[in-house]
């Protein structure tokens, strides 16, 4: 892969990801040269998450500033963790690659409140930043796809600060399976399963007016045969410039991929790896097919592959069994009420 030669992406900009108290401190603070990012107001709504308790969930790995491509922060899906989702398939396909990332632990394994779990995301941005001295690319799984639109709703001056978005079967609109569940679960749902439902507050407060932001790339990859999030066409976001939209069997016809496995189909990782590597969002018109057919993505070892799904089918019942499940939806933030 080469490194992506973009005017806009060359320009370094303001702060991100990693540390602590000092790193969240220069998180405003904009980098010598670079482009004034949209300044933190009055208007964006304080973080109520300590600064150690971030760079706690926060995991980095090689060189922030010098890595070939922008630096990476992975966020995982509900029920589940960074090692359960990324540390055995993109974070490996990373380390071979040299390529810098992040991983983030969002908290409650992603049961709970998403809107508590999107001021890590907000967090990380501004830490991996401030650290890296450039802007920086999300890669989100199911709820991970979706929560960093959240904290670019809600935070502005992070816009500036994220060059690429690429979602995995993200639940950006909701899903008909939650709504159903939550309807008749006699104990309840999860918060976080009660906002990922089609036609939650949380949602239509989050897809209220614009959807994506300007001097952002999107790339959305969903799967027809999505058990998960259903449909599975409530992935994609409005059409534009700096979206694309587009299933795992536009690029390989005969791929069979349930939700789970977005994190670690090979057809997956060739469009996310696309849009990473260069400027503007992915395009199939760039991507290979020879590898069709492929089951695993690159840095999968098969030997330890069930192993891994055990591991991570694992993390998601535990969690899913201790998790605290709630009546009814929590309500919205009173800075999300009318904005």
């Amino acid at each position: 892969m080469h490194r992506r030669q973009s005017h806009r992406r060359a320009t370094p900009a303001p702060a991100r990801l990693v540390a602590a108290t000092a790193a969240l401190l220069v998180g405003l603070m904009v980098a010598p040269g670079a482009p004034s990012a949209v300044a933190a107001t009055t208007q964006e709504p304080p973080l109520t998450v300590g600064t150690a308790q971030i760079s706690a969930a926060l995991h980095c790995s090689g060189s922030l500033p010098s890595s070939p491509i922008e630096p990476v922060l992975f966020l995982h899906g509900t029920t589940s963790n960074s090692a359960a989702d990324w540390s055995w398939n993109w974070n490996r396909a990373f380390d071979q690659r040299h390529w810098a990332y992040c991983d983030l632990d969002l908290p409650e394994s992603g049961n709970g409140d998403i809107q508590m779990a999107a001021e890590y995301v907000v967090g990380a941005v501004r830490t991996m930043n401030a650290r890296s001295h450039r802007r920086v690319a999300l890669v989100g799984h199911s709820q991970g796809g979706m929560i960093g639109r959240w904290a670019l709703k809600y935070w502005p001056d992070t816009r500036g600060m994220v060059a690429d978005y690429v979602g995995l079967a993200s639940s950006n609109h909701g899903t008909q399976v939650f709504r159903a569940q939550c309807a008749v679960a006699v104990t309840g749902c999860t918060a976080a399963n009660w906002q990922q439902a089609f036609g939650s507050h949380f949602l239509t407060a989050l897809n209220r007016g614009p959807q994506t932001w300007p001097g952002i790339d999107y790339t959305e990859i969903a799967t027809r045969t999505d058990e998960v999030v259903v449909p599975y066409a409530s992935t994609f976001l409005p059409p534009a410039a700096n979206v694309t939209d587009l299933t795992v069997q536009d690029l390989c016809p005969a791929e069979v991929v349930d939700h789970f496995g977005m994190s670690y189909d090979n057809a997956a990782w060739l469009i996310g790896v696309d849009a990473l590597t260069h400027a503007g969002p992915a395009d199939m018109g760039r991507v290979s097919r020879t590898t069709c057919g492929r089951p695993l993505m690159p840095g999968v070892d098969p030997a330890t592959f069930p192993a891994h799904v055990l591991a991570a089918l694992g993390q998601t019942a535990a969690s899913s069994a201790s998790a605290p499940t709630l009546a009814q939806e929590p309500p919205l933030q009173p800075y999300a009420v009318n904005n």
